[in-house]
């Protein structure tokens, strides 16, 4: 996801702006959650009082600022930046700043947040899925909240591969690889093995957005 803000903001001077001669815009702001940011823009500079004058006075405003998001983002790909700033003088005193975020961070999709159990039912095999919040831990799984999906669906085509005997119980995770991820990491993660992971997967070319099947160890 990239999506530009774009917004004005008012500093009211103490004194009239005859001359802006310097002038900068930085930022402080973060994500507080997966859809809002807060923080302040730090607005700083010099300026003269008439255009004549020689004596510049130095100025210096932070300007809070909270922003809505409609999407829901990764926090750990997220980026903040000024992307666009400029401003005018309105009634001799009144700075008017126009400007241009640009907001980045890879978009939560609901496949973060699938765990699938595969069930042996004689001769038939099930496919069952339960949603669960994107920090997933084998003890937030709930049984009730199972639910059956059409075995049709395309993500049960990543299951195609597991044809083993052994393989026809267990709980699995359908993981989305994020930003900065490596295998080794994902490993650490899951408390699994390189071993266990290439039963399922092909690690060859691992990306961000690359789907793997993640074995659960029963402890």
């Amino acid at each position: 996801m990239k999506k530009k803000v774009t917004f004005e903001k008012s500093i009211e001077f103490p004194t009239m702006i005859g001359e802006i001669c310097e002038i900068s815009l930085d930022q402080e702001l973060k994500f507080t959650n997966e859809s809002n940011v807060e923080g302040d823009l730090l607005l700083t500079g010099k300026y003269k009082m008439t255009e004549a004058s020689r004596l510049e006075e130095d100025f210096s405003y932070k300007i809070p600022t909270e922003i809505a998001l409609t999407e829901k983002v990764d926090l750990n790909t997220t980026n903040i930046e000024i992307s666009d700033f400029y401003y005018e003088i309105e009634n001799e005193n009144i700075l008017i700043c126009h400007i241009e975020l640009t907001i980045e961070g890879l978009e939560l999709l609901e496949e973060d947040n699938i765990v699938l159990e595969r069930e042996c039912d004689g001769d038939d095999m099930v496919t069952k899925e339960i949603e669960i919040p994107v920090l997933e831990t084998k003890e937030e799984i709930i049984e009730d909240d199972k639910k059956e999906i059409d075995s049709t669906e395309p993500i049960n085509s990543l299951f195609s591969n597991l044809d083993d005997e052994k393989d026809r119980y267990g709980t699995f995770i359908v993981y989305m690889v994020r930003n900065d991820e490596t295998v080794n990491s994902i490993i650490e993660k899951y408390h699994t093995t390189i071993e266990e992971l290439e039963k399922y997967n092909d690690l060859k070319e691992i990306n961000l957005g690359t789907k793997l099947i993640i074995p659960l160890i029963n402890e």
